[in-house]
This record gives C-alpha cells, structure tokens and sequence, in this order.
C-alpha cells in the first residue's frame, strides 16, 4: 500500500521542516510555537549550529557547513523525507550569504536550490554566481515553477520596464491552473537541474521574535476566512518601481469582475493610511508614514516594489527598542509585519526590478493555493535576493478538509479506529502518521486502522486528508470556467495512550488463524482477501468449533503491530 503514488498536496504538517538556530532559546521558542500550532511532527524540527542570534551575513563555506550540512542531515534522518517540500526559517539565523566574487543570495534563496546541480553535470548551482553584464550581477537561474508569461496587449496601464511582469495576463486566459508545489514536480529546467532539489522556503521574522509569532498566529487564524476586506495596488511613485503597476491593475480589474473586493489606486500617496487590507502592493522608496493606520485581514500579502527593503539590518530594533529599524536602508518588510501584514516579500540587496513577485499572486490566491505558494508561481527567478516571510501553510480562501479521528484516551491496543474527511469538492487521500511515520493511507474518505503497540504507550496520530479539485467560475476572465489545483489539505491530531487489549472470542482468533477472512485485520484499511487455506482445514475447523463448550473461553489476541 504504501509503495503506490501518492497524490499532489498541497501543503500540511507532514511536508514542512523548520530551520532553526539551536544556541538561541527565543528561535526554539518560535520553532515550537510554529510546530504546535500546526501540528508538525517534532521530528521536523531541525536545529542548526554555529551562528550566533546576531549574525546578519554568513560565509558561503559557513552556509554550506552548518546551513545545508543540517538541512541534509535532518532529512537522512525522517522516516519519509521526500515529502519534506517546504522549508520554514526561524528569525535567529542569518539573512544573507556571501560569496567571494563580490556577489550574494538571501539565505532563503540559497536554501530554495539546496544540492542542484548543472544539467548532465555535477557541478553544484549552490556557490557559483549569476551572468554578469558590466560587471554587474543580474538574475539568470530561472525558477521552473514560474506561472509563466501572458499577453500584455490587454492591459489599460504601460511602463518601459512592464514586459517582466504578465504572469496575471497567463493566468486569466488558461482555464487550468498550474499543479500544487510539491518538490518532486521539479526537474530538468535549462541549465540546472532542479530534481528533488527545489523546496518552497519562508522565513519567521519581523523586528523581533514577537513579530516571528505574531505571523505564525495570523497564518493559522487565515485559514478559511475567504477575507472580504479589498486588495489594494497602488500606483508607484516612480517609473523604475512602477515596473509591475500595469500588471497589478490588470489584476484589480479581474479580481473585481470575478466578484472580489479589489482597488486600484492612483496617484502614489504616501500618506494613504486607514485602509482595510487584504493585500497590498506598490512601489517606493520610502512607505513609513501610513503602514501604522491600515487593518490588515488575517492572511494579507504585502509587496513594496524597491531595492533594499530586505537588507539585514532592517530587522534590527536599536537596544532599548525606541527604533525600528535602528537604521533603515529604504522602506523595511519588517514594517508590513508590525503594521499586521501575515506575509511580505522583499529582496537582501540590490535586485534589479525584474525579480519581484507578480500581482498574479492575489488570482491564485483566491483560488485556495497558499500565500508563498502563490509568491513563487509568479517570481521570475530562483536563486536570487528574494525573501519571503509569513507562514507557509497560511490559505486564507482555502476550505480546508474536515477531517476526524475516532480513536478516544486509552483506546485498546488491539482495536481498530476510523479516520474520516470530507469536503464540498469530495476527498482524494487520506493519510495516516503515527509519531511522524506514514503508516497507512487511502483514496476513499475513510481509513480504518490498528495501532498495534502495547498497553501504556503513548502514541501521537496526525490525518491527513487532500480534497479533491473542483471547478471555480470566474465572470469577466476570458476563461470563465476555472480548473484550479491546489491540492488544499486539511488534518487532525490525537494524543493517544493505548489501553488493555480487549479479550477477543476464541473462535475469532481461529478465523485469524486459519486464513478465513476477518472484517479487521491490524494495520489494514483495506478489505481482507479471500481464504487461501484448504478444504480439509475447514472441516476440521467447524468439527473444533462444534465440540465447543457453551461459554466461551478467552484468549490472548495473536494480533500483531503493523510494519510501518
């Protein structure tokens, strides 16, 4: 059973693994709070050495020891590490990687491309830099998640520098949307080779740890509240940062035929304050004066188009915390955290203005697919400035599964429990995990089961369950009749301490014992196969069985625990 495929899924407990910094107790801290309030397997938290809490940059060797080094690590050690697809980073760590010639990534970006390597080759992606023009850097690896182009001949808006951003324009014009992220889906994209290696990556941060937990509270209080509050792009306040505006009103013009609170506003105001957001978007050196007055819906997505939003030291508060950032190179993306913002891109250092997210984000988002899922469907490249912080199962217009567990306190060892989910759209799979181990699924929306185990033990079971993908009507889109495929997972969890084994009648465990078939068999969720004893064996059975005494004796159940 658990050698068959697996679907797409796209994303829950069971597919994250949190990074975090292991001689800091505020990281763990968070690290835990993040793994409690979604149900991570402990497991899957993965400690990493040799930095301190106020280490800003790292060494390219430094990374590739202690940052990587854990990364493959924790992995070997999971008993289902290929369905580790997203990788979560914890504020306490650094923010940027240095190499030697001058050029650097987010760490994040340098975490996205892990052990890629160049196509036919062995040559690792992870260390070299990107094409240089006048001794310049520009971004060339491109991101084989990318949504893709569209035509911009329908947009109303221009800007000499729009053609790096139309991934609404594609997205608005094909009726299927693109598959949910999920690691394995990464392959051969020109010249790297991404297979297995290209993980979906944010980061817990903000101006302190409060803020790192204040978006773990926001992401999972997102979760199916379908925010009604509008989706605000605003003009930038010059042209090389208004290179996405046409684009972003493009966007608000669909959104608002499809029925979704959206507005664009015009001219740049840098005083706008007092708004209830959704999401947000603009472009500008400098945003501190209004970010303060605004409401921001659980789940809304921020991106301020500009250089140094991300640089390290705009996540630095002065010592006695009188200033925020203590010294700020531009608008910082801690700000939009402080200000109530669930996730915010922004880029470590200068990334040129093709390299940002697109506003087709916020189309995909209404479709259910995750907030830094959808970020990275419309980013052009990888391997780049690009950081992303908030939480990465956050899904505001997602409806998730309901799934339920019928296993109670002290459920006997030797007894079987049913895992059950549903959901409009129906349900695809149904996992089950038994202290971090998949031990069982199945494309129905039931699952039957046995622990196994002893009288006394402990045991945490995590279900999960993946909806199936219905069909989305979008009014005014050129392709009304929508196939989107977010693969929306929802689960449940249980603490279980296994009781006593219930005493089973003696002719059951005959039947057990003699190949007849039995309505449970442990570790199976699947309907028993058909008898494969001989004939005399019955008959020697049923002559056993008549010489029963009236009362039953008992026996000790030859039930055994499942092979994971």
């Amino acid at each position: 059973l658990l050698s068959g495929s697996h679907a797409h899924a796209g994303g829950g407990p069971a597919n994250v693994l949190v990074l975090y910094n292991a001689e800091n107790d505020p990281s763990l801290d968070i690290a835990n709070h993040y793994m409690v309030s979604r149900d991570i397997p402990a497991n899957q938290l993965c400690p990493v050495f040799g930095y301190w809490p106020t280490d800003q940059v790292t060494t390219f060797e430094d990374y590739d020891t202690n940052v990587l080094g854990a990364l493959n690590d924790c992995l070997s050690t999971l008993p289902q590490p290929d369905e580790i697809d997203i990788l979560v980073i914890v504020r306490g760590l650094p923010y940027r990687v240095e190499l030697d010639d001058g050029f650097s990534t987010s760490l994040q970006a340098m975490l996205q491309i892990a052990n890629t390597s160049r196509r036919g080759g062995t040559e690792m992606l992870a260390g070299l830099g990107h094409s240089t023009s006048d001794g310049l850097h520009y971004a060339s690896v491109r991101n084989p998640m990318f949504v893709g182009d569209g035509d911009q001949s329908s947009f109303e808006l221009s800007n000499p520098y729009m053609i790096h951003y139309s991934t609404a324009a594609q997205i608005v014009s094909q009726s299927t949307q693109p598959r949910s992220f999920k690691r394995e889906q990464a392959a051969e994209w020109f010249t790297w080779d991404f297979s297995e290696n290209l993980f979906l990556v944010s980061r817990l941060d903000g101006f302190d740890y409060d803020d790192a937990r204040d978006l773990v509270d926001r992401g999972t209080a997102a979760d199916g509240t379908f925010p009604t509050a509008p989706i605000i792009c605003m003009e930038a306040a010059d042209s090389a940062r208004g290179a996405r505006d046409p684009e972003c009103h493009f966007t608000i013009q669909h959104l608002a035929e499809a029925g979704f609170e959206a507005e664009w506003v015009s001219p740049f105001d840098g005083e706008l304050s007092g708004e209830s957001l959704a999401g947000f978007m603009t472009g500008t050196t400098s945003l501190q004066t209004g970010l303060d007055g605004h409401e921001w819906a659980p789940g809304a997505f921020a991106c301020n188009l500009t250089s140094y939003g991300a640089v390290p030291q705009n996540f630095w508060c002065s010592e006695d915390g009188s200033a925020c950032p203590e010294s700020e190179m531009q608008t910082s993306i801690a700000r939009f955290v402080r200000s109530g913002a669930t996730g915010v891109h922004g880029t470590t250092n200068e990334p040129l203005n093709n390299s940002f997210v697109g506003a087709g984000l916020f189309l995909l988002q209404t479709f259910g697919y995750g907030m830094i899922e959808s970020a990275l469907f419309t980013q052009r490249y990888l391997y780049w400035q690009n950081i992303l912080l908030g939480d990465p199962l956050a899904s505001p217009w997602a409806e998730r599964p309901l799934v339920t567990i019928d296993a109670t306190d002290e459920h006997p060892a030797n007894q079987p429990f049913t895992v059950h989910a549903t959901h409009p759209d129906g349900i695809n799979e149904i996992r089950l995990y038994i202290d971090g181990t998949r031990v069982s699924e199945s494309d129905e929306d039931s699952l039957v089961y046995t622990s196994g185990g002893s009288p006394g033990q402990t045991v945490e079971l995590l279900a999960v369950a993946i909806a199936k993908n219905g069909e989305r009507e979008r009014p005014g889109w050129p392709e009304p009749n929508q196939q989107p495929r977010p693969d929306i997972q929802g689960w449940s969890t249980v603490r279980l301490t296994l009781g006593e084994n219930e005493v089973q009648d003696t002719a059951d465990i005959l039947l057990e014992d003699s190949g007849l078939p039995s309505e449970q068999k442990a570790g199976c969720g699947c309907s028993a196969g058909q008898p494969t004893a001989p004939w005399w064996a019955y008959l020697s059975l049923i002559a056993l069985l008549r010489r029963r005494k009236p009362q039953a004796q008992t026996a000790p159940s030859t039930m055994s625990s499942p092979s994971p």
